[in-house]
């Protein structure tokens, strides 16, 4: 049987993502983790064959977990990324040691990812020597999702100037004409990136699209306000105390992300 270990911090993704995977008559599910820290203590004893492994935890960044689970086992299992997002630098990595899926599972997908297992394991089994292989490419692919996911540098225009800024000192960015306008704790930026070309160089981790209008580094949120008709507002920890309108529809998702 293909041992497989479901991490996700929300019982109902847990509970499809089992449901699926016991259509496979040669793959059981053998734990399940709803947090970063409770699956580093839970996967080394149960010595998975394939952890699904979700990157947006509550506790602990998903590729974080899997960096250290890699460092803790001797024999490390096939790690497959899953999220409501599209990850472009994980899909990009994608190789026979990790792979990615995407919510809502789909049975296809999830098909292929389990035939992809299959053959490593196969492998595996065919040839010791495959084995430390396999490592190697697993901490080659983690290391290089984890380098994609560092902050690149913005480039904005200020008093004729051209600057680079780090993304972590950005508060939020707004629509101003065509073109988004950058907002950091003292000062403002203008660019020459539409809000979603500005969202596709932010951090997914780090960011998220309130309206369409605003984009909130969550990092520098300091009050949620209730408004009108189930809408919120968001303070930001600009020198303005900024208030950035939040549309009813996301309302539930950045609660989500907030925690509560």
């Amino acid at each position: 049987m293909l041992k497989a270990f479901i991490v996700d911090d929300e019982a109902p993704a847990r509970a499809e993502l089992r449901y699926l995977l016991e259509q496979f008559p040669d793959v059981t599910v053998i734990g399940e983790a709803a947090s970063g820290e409770e699956a580093i203590e839970s996967i080394p004893g149960a010595e998975p064959d394939a952890v699904f492994l979700d990157i947006h935890l509550h506790d602990r960044d998903g590729v974080d977990v899997g960096q250290e689970l890699y460092e803790s086992m001797g024999k490390p299992p096939v790690i497959i990324f899953a999220s409501a997002y599209e990850i472009h630098a994980v899909r990009a990595f994608e190789t026979d040691a990790v792979d990615y899926i995407v919510k809502p599972f789909s049975e296809h997908r999830l098909e292929k990812t389990i035939n992809r297992v299959r053959r490593l394991r196969r492998q595996s089994e065919a040839a010791q020597a495959h084995a430390p292989h396999l490592e190697e490419r697993l901490n080659t692919l983690l290391q290089s999702v984890l380098a994609h996911q560092q902050p690149r540098r913005i480039p904005v225009e200020k008093s004729g100037k051209i600057m680079l800024i780090d993304p972590n000192d950005i508060v939020f960015a707004t629509l101003d004409g065509r073109y988004a306008t950058i907002y950091t704790e003292a000062d403002q930026y203008a660019t020459s990136f539409t809000l979603q070309e500005l969202e596709s160089r932010l951090s997914p981790h780090q960011f998220f699209r309130t309206h369409r209008a605003y984009i909130v580094n969550l990092s520098k949120t300091a009050e949620l306000v209730p408004w009108f008709k189930g809408a919120v507002h968001l303070v930001m920890q600009d020198a303005r105390r900024t208030e950035v309108p939040v549309s009813r529809n996301v309302v539930k998702e950045l609660k989500k992300w907030l925690g509560f």
